[in-house]
């Protein structure tokens, strides 16, 4: 990476998290031990124990050192154990401002750390996760899922089944599709298979990390919207599949604009449905 690169990526970063300071941060109780932080655009869940805090998704080091501010107000106690939801770089940062606290992350995710060129990845990932682990913060037990590729290969759910509280990551956001700058790298299968999943738990509380509210009535939407999308493509894709590759292209070139999934069409984004319709063909036939 060059130095002005280096220096632009910095920038950036820097740029972002000062503008998203100015706003509010906006801290939410969720139990006695149980909250959600969101700052900077992204929301973190924190669990405190009896000997150390829990927290997802630091982002960055500039968020990071902010985080740790805000969790001083709620608790004495240090960061202990990071859950690093996925391997995207803007979720990965600032592992560093929390020393000496555990580091946990899907195994497919070492593969991608290992090509990180911009600093963020952490030098050392002390469990990698296969498709489950528990953790336990005094009285609150934290599960890990791993369904399959996602947002990224190594997605990770959280569930804190006394609680009621589930914790996702960039797979859908309150009344909003997704931009289309941010599909590539998605697997909609494995996204509709996991917020299917974190639905059945009939949560309380849903945590999506771009989104202030905890309402799960995004997490059905969110969830309703794969479903739908699925049902809109499976069946043409499937016998565009049967007929060879140039029925394919062409169901590649007609359907994104034929579907439209009027039940969203208030929500933001709605405009880059095309680009969702064409991930899910793509999830489809190609596996990603």
């Amino acid at each position: 990476m060059t130095t002005s690169l280096k220096i632009s990526l910095f920038l950036i970063v820097t740029l972002f998290s000062n503008l998203s300071a100015a706003q509010s941060t906006n801290t939410q109780k969720i139990s006695e031990n149980v909250y959600s932080i969101f700052l900077n655009y992204v929301q973190t869940l924190v669990v405190i124990g009896d000997k150390g805090v829990l927290i997802t998704d630091p982002a960055n080091s500039i968020r990071a050192k902010q985080l740790k501010k805000e969790i001083a107000k709620l608790t004495p106690l240090p960061v202990t154990d990071i859950v690093l939801s996925h391997e995207h770089y803007d979720h990965i940062g600032g592992t560093e401002v929390f020393p000496g606290a555990t580091i946990y992350a899907q195994k497919h995710a070492e593969a991608v750390f290992r090509l990180d060129i911009t600093g963020q990845a952490p030098k050392k990932v002390d469990l990698l996760v296969n498709e489950k682990e528990t953790i336990k913060m005094g009285n609150t037990k934290v599960n890990l899922y791993h369904y399959g590729a996602a947002d990224g290969v190594a997605m990770m759910a959280l569930h804190l089944p006394k609680e009621k509280v589930v914790f996702s990551a960039d797979l859908y956001e309150a009344n909003e599709i997704t931009n289309k700058l941010w599909l590539a790298d998605s697997n909609y299968l494995g996204s509709r298979i996991l917020l299917n999943n974190l639905v059945a738990l009939k949560p309380e509380y849903a945590i999506t990390t771009h989104s202030k509210s905890i309402d799960p009535k995004h997490l059905i939407m969110g969830a309703r919207f794969y479903n739908d999308l699925y049902d809109a493509v499976e069946a043409k894709t499937l016998e565009a599949l049967s007929q060879g590759f140039p029925a394919l292209v062409n169901v590649m070139t007609t359907l994104p604009n034929q579907v439209k999934l009027e039940h969203f069409k208030g929500f933001k984004n709605y405009d880059h449905l095309p680009a969702h319709v064409e991930r899910m063909i793509l999830s489809i036939f190609h596996g990603g």
